[in-house]
């Protein structure tokens, strides 16, 4: 067969194999192994994907509840328990290794009866961020350390009590203004006392000295 038309080939024998599965499982199979060995004599390897759907032996395509069967296996399963003991003293490289392929897919051909085997692998690592914390406190950390500061403060220095002062009211400005005169007046009164015991100019004598005389 040309390399041309192989990929047309083989397109055209996977799609009459399907259409035949049901109707005609012999011939489906017949063709599927036909496609097969196409495969193998241009070295082309086959995926996971058509392994577990066509049987490499006899070339049925399986279905898992029509015939044929699926079944989950994994290495806890396969291999024998052991105790705490020797799962603790194993190293962690050698339980890595046994959980690197731990599930598998077993697919039976309900034609022959031959197992295909695939093996699922482990999902990817999961890398998880840390995330920074912030550094700045937050407010209402923040409101509570000044209330407690200021409560401090107002321990330690001494609170005034006086109270604000109070408009006067209209007797009190009266009563001032008449003490605000009264006192004006006593000071004119004091002005004028000390004017009169001042001696007059002159050569100080009076009326009495003439009449001694």
């Amino acid at each position: 067969m040309a390399p041309d038309t192989l990929p047309q080939s083989l397109r055209f024998l996977t799609d009459a194999a399907h259409l035949l599965a049901t109707t005609s499982p012999q011939i489906s199979a017949h063709l599927m192994t036909q496609r097969n060995s196409f495969m193998f004599h241009h070295n082309l390897q086959q995926s996971d994907v058509q392994r577990q759907c066509v049987c490499g032996c006899c070339g049925h395509i399986m279905i898992p509840g029509h015939g044929s069967e699926l079944k989950l296996e994994t290495d806890k399963a396969l291999r024998p328990m052991k105790s705490r003991k020797e799962k603790t003293r194993q190293p962690a490289a050698e339980g890595k290794s046994h959980t690197a392929h731990k599930t598998r897919k077993r697919f039976k051909c309900g034609m022959c009866g031959s197992s295909t085997t695939i093996d699922i692998p482990p999902p990817a690592p999961i890398h998880r961020r840390r995330l920074k914390l912030p550094t700045k406190t937050p407010q209402g950390r923040a409101n509570q350390s000044s209330v407690y500061a200021n409560t401090s403060t107002s321990h330690d220095e001494p609170v005034s009590t006086a109270e604000p002062a109070k408009p006067a009211s209209a007797n009190a400005s009266s009563k001032k203004r008449a003490k605000t005169r009264k006192q004006g007046l006593q000071a004119l009164l004091q002005q004028s006392q000390s004017a009169s015991s001042k001696p007059q100019g002159g050569l100080g004598l009076s009326l009495s000295d003439f009449l001694k005389k």
